[in-house]
């Protein structure tokens, strides 16, 4: 690692619920040990992000998981290299007693756009809409009350909108202790695989320019998490540094980073799922492959060196 000439680089990250692990990696000098320097900034609208990373404004965007599939369909130089996270864990929160997702026809989900004021895509929504077709329902089969285009926003307001009566049901990521205190019923869902939180995407033009970025990238972040894996204490000190210092934050935990994998490779039905809501949105995204997005050349060579096993002590 020593060979790595000091390269400062750019990065948006897209959800405050990244920030755990580049917070870690950060404070505890992952970046400096595969030469990097890292800013960070958060976006809130894919296509901001996309368009800064094609200026060169960013070398890489962590999150971004679903509209980069029609990029790459239309001959954009968008890549993935990483997906440390490959599912979600939502529940249905509403203001009548409820069993399956099947009782919401008919009902007002309340929710965000689909996508923001300059195109962006919501990513939580459409995991929401695939969470209704699972349920068995189309998605004309429910009322889609859209209450703002920011997520930050809609986090917020929840409570209140359910409460008010505003809406009838809403999918709710994290905890939902409010939700159950102010009497509202509370309905666990399965696991959705899907590509979700601080994936690394790039252009091909940035990480054809910059000396052996991509292959930094990747080893920073299995070096990453590894550390907040095998460094408990000082990992939870770091995120309660976070918690203090971006109120966005204030619900991290140390699950956050634990969760994450050490070989970060995409989930095959994770990758279909995000390919699935890019093509509910755009059709002319079927006709590419969803895999033509992935570039996994650089962790399969850091895997098949060894050097992740090793990390963890593993005889191969």
């Amino acid at each position: 690692m020593s060979d790595y000439k000091q390269m400062e680089i750019r990065g948006f990250y897209r959800s405050h619920s990244h920030l755990p692990i580049w917070e870690v990696m950060d404070k505890a000098g992952i970046w400096e040990q595969v030469g990097l320097r890292v800013t960070f900034e958060f976006c809130d609208s894919s296509s901001a992000a996309e368009k800064a990373l094609f200026d060169g404004s960013v070398d890489f965007v962590s999150g971004n998981h679903i509209s980069p599939y029609l990029l790459v369909r239309r001959g954009r130089p968008i890549v993935s290299l990483s997906s440390p996270s490959n599912s979600v864990n939502d529940k249905l929160v509403a203001r009548f007693p409820i069993k399956s997702v099947s009782e919401l026809r008919g009902k007002r989900i309340g929710d965000t756009t689909l996508v923001d004021s300059i195109g962006g895509y919501h990513h939580p929504r459409g995991n929401h809409m695939l969470y209704v077709m699972r349920g068995g329902l189309c998605l004309d089969e429910v009322e889609w009350v859209e209450l703002t285009e920011s997520n930050n926003e809609f986090h917020a307001m929840q409570l209140e909108v359910l409460k008010s009566g505003r809406v009838d049901a809403i999918f709710v990521t994290g905890n939902t202790d409010k939700f159950e205190a102010a009497g509202l019923d509370v309905l666990p869902l399965d696991r959705l695989p899907m590509i979700n939180g601080p994936t690394l995407t790039s252009s091909l033009t940035t990480l054809q320019k910059k000396d052996r970025l991509g292959e930094r990238l990747v080893k920073a972040q299995v070096l990453g998490i590894h550390y907040a894996r095998t460094h408990r204490g000082e990992t939870e000190k770091i995120l309660e540094g976070l918690r203090q210092r971006i109120p966005e934050s204030k619900n991290v935990s140390y699950r956050s980073v634990a969760k994450l994998l050490p070989k970060p490779y995409p989930d095959l039905e994770g990758v279909a799922n995000a390919y699935r809501l890019c093509c509910l949105k755009s059709p002319e995204t079927e006709e590419m492959s969803p895999m033509a997005l992935w570039d996994l050349h650089y962790l399969r060579e850091l895997d098949n060196s060894g050097f992740i096993d090793g990390l963890y002590g593993m005889i191969r």
